[in-house]
This record gives structure tokens, C-alpha cells and sequence, in this order.
């Protein structure tokens, strides 16, 4: 069985834009150290989201880095919006990766909208990352 090895919690509550289509970072994982030669690391990201007019997708992503041109974590496959635009939704992502050689690691939440005619706002965010052991 795996072994916790490092956690890291993040918690954003202050409103965040997202400008209509463009990809958006919703919060920011805590640097986490890697104190073995492969871990395997996973990340659960948590937002509640009021979508824009004509807004009929969501997109979640994991990316390994800080910034939305970083590497991918995972897949990244729009939802159907499950309420009129500028309601609010809750939308959950959970990955993971197997890490080699790596003294520490970062990770980003990001948000897209899709089809959006108007801008959206980022609620709150929550990333959580675990290093476990092999």
C-alpha cells in the first residue's frame, strides 16, 4: 500500500474572472517536496463557478507548473454546464502522475469556459496535492 508522503492544501475565496473563453488559473498548489526517486502524485481540484452568458461548457485542468502553457496533467474534457449562464456550479478534477527524479512539484487549477458570450467568475477554488510513495 502507498504511503502519504507529503500533502499540500491550497484555498482561494476571492472572486477571479474568467474572460470568456480564455483558459484561467483558478488556484495554485503549494510547492510539495518529492522525497523519493518516483512517487506517484495526486491532485483533486474543487471550484464553484457563475458562468457567463451563452456558456454551455466547463473545462478543468491540471497542469504541472504555475502558468496555463505548462505541461498537462491527466485529460482535459469539457462538461456540459448543468445550470442556466451566470448560475453557479460546482465542478471536480482528480489526477495523477507518476514523478521521477524530482526534488519538488508544483500544480495549477485552471478553468475555460466554452462558447462563452460573457465573462464567468471563479467563486472559490481548492487544490489539494498528495505524494505518495511509489
Amino acid at each position: 500500500m502507498a504511503e502519504l508522503l507529503e500533502k499540500g492544501v491550497t484555498s482561494v475565496s476571492a472572486d477571479t474572472i474568467i474572460t470568456t473563453t480564455t483558459e484561467t488559473v483558478a488556484a495554485t498548489s503549494p510547492q510539495v517536496k518529492v522525497p523519493v526517486a518516483t512517487a506517484r502524485i495526486v491532485i483533486r481540484g474543487w471550484l464553484q463557478v457563475a458562468t457567463g452568458a451563452a456558456t454551455t461548457t466547463i473545462t478543468l485542468r491540471i497542469r504541472r507548473g504555475t502558468l496555463i502553457t505548462d505541461p498537462l496533467v491527466g485529460e482535459s474534457n469539457p462538461v456540459n454546464v448543468s445550470a442556466a449562464a451566470g448560475s453557479t456550479e460546482e465542478h471536480v478534477i482528480q489526477v495523477s502522475e507518476l514523478v521521477q527524479d524530482a526534488a519538488d512539484a508544483t500544480y495549477v487549477l485552471t478553468c475555460q469556459q466554452g462558447a462563452a458570450g460573457a465573462n464567468g467568475t471563479i467563486l472559490q477554488a481548492h487544490v489539494e496535492v498528495e505524494v505518495l510513495s511509489g
